[in-house]
């Protein structure tokens, strides 16, 4: 029997949820213009507050960037501190995407992407038109998008700055590339799995024929898990019947932990059953470990109590707690100085 995911641990985060973003370090929470970061464990780590309101959150390696009002920022995720002064653009960016081996690109809520390095200098801006969203890259110069009239596009970030629609077809919803597949749906509802190339697919097929309208999905260890407009998490394709109440953000590792919040500020880390059973697993080892250390330093005050008792000549005592111990070899010891004093006496 299949084992389910599990709630590690979960929090009530004073003010509605905006944007949230998971990696290996843990979990990063926006509520309006304040930053959270919280550990593994679910142990607050650091607080940041910017002077607007946050609505998107982008995890690469160790900086998150953080897009709030009309601005981008970059923080360092290990102690929260901003890295550079940031940038903004007239009406804000929409969203952002890290690029593969160091960089960033973002998209404003026109018609123009904005590129920008590691560490948040503008290196250039294009203008490929209306996208509707940044579905992810096939290398470091192929940009996949879904734009505003449905078609998937890839964009050629060098040279020329060239672009395609790479098939007829216009999709629904998009999710993120992931591991070189993404989800898509058509206008009729049915659900798609997908390795896409810069010419087309590579494999498409058919995971469900009508699917409930995806808010985002995710790719982990075992599969996909859509998080639909009942605010509940699926995995596809279906692997149970039970639905996981999640909230309206979703957000994973992609591999063994999803970050969920709803509205009202409820944020939780959910655990894939590989990972639950290595927690508790370590969790017994600290038992068991606590405990020895528990025995050892009880066994130290006996054998310090020991001592005591026979430096001030009651062996009686002594030999108890010599026996308890097990030092057979002291028990001796002492019996037969109780066995020289009775045939002195």
């Amino acid at each position: 029997m299949q084992q389910d995911w599990r709630v590690g641990w979960s929090h009530q985060v004073e003010g509605k949820v905006c944007a949230i973003a998971a990696d290996a370090a843990g979990m990063i929470v926006a509520a309006g213009g304040v930053i959270r970061m919280l550990d593994t464990e679910g142990e607050f780590v650091w607080r940041r507050e910017v002077a607007f309101d946050v609505y998107h959150l982008e995890i690469d390696l160790h900086t998150v960037a953080v897009l709030a009002g009309p601005g981008f920022h970059l923080l360092d995720i290990a102690t929260g501190e901003p890295l550079g002064e940031g940038r903004s653009v007239s009406g804000g960016f929409r969203s952002v995407i890290a690029r593969p081996g160091g960089g960033w690109v973002l998209q404003d809520r026109g018609d123009h992407m904005h590129l920008f390095d590691r560490n948040g200098r503008g290196i250039r801006r294009l203008r490929p038109g209306r996208i509707r969203y940044l579905v992810g890259w096939l290398d470091r110069e192929h940009l996949l998008v879904h734009d505003d009239d449905g078609y998937l596009r890839c964009l050629r970030l060098s040279g020329d700055d060239s672009q395609r629609v790479i098939e007829g077809r216009r999709w629904a919803w998009v999710s993120r590339l992931s591991g070189g597949r993404l989800l898509v749906q058509s206008p009729e509802g049915s659900l798609y799995e997908g390795t896409p190339n810069p010419f087309g697919w590579d494999s498409l097929e058919q995971l469900r024929e009508l699917a409930a309208d995806p808010l985002a999905a995710d790719r982990c260890g075992d599969g996909w898990w859509l998080l639909t407009l009942s605010e509940t998490l699926e995995q596809v394709p279906p692997t149970s019947t039970v639905a996981m109440p999640a909230g309206h953000l979703l957000s994973s590792n992609g591999a063994d932990v999803m970050c969920t919040a709803t509205r009202d500020g409820l944020v939780r880390w959910w655990e894939s059953p590989q990972l639950a059973s290595r927690r508790s697993e370590i969790l017994k080892r600290l038992v068991v470990s606590e405990r020895r250390r528990i025995d050892w330093e009880q066994r130290q005050v006996m054998f310090e109590a020991a001592l005591t008792a026979e430096d001030e000549g009651m062996l009686t005592n002594a030999i108890e707690l010599y026996q308890a111990l097990g030092r057979t070899e002291d028990v001796r010891r002492l019996l037969g100085q109780q066995e020289q004093a009775s045939a002195g006496g």
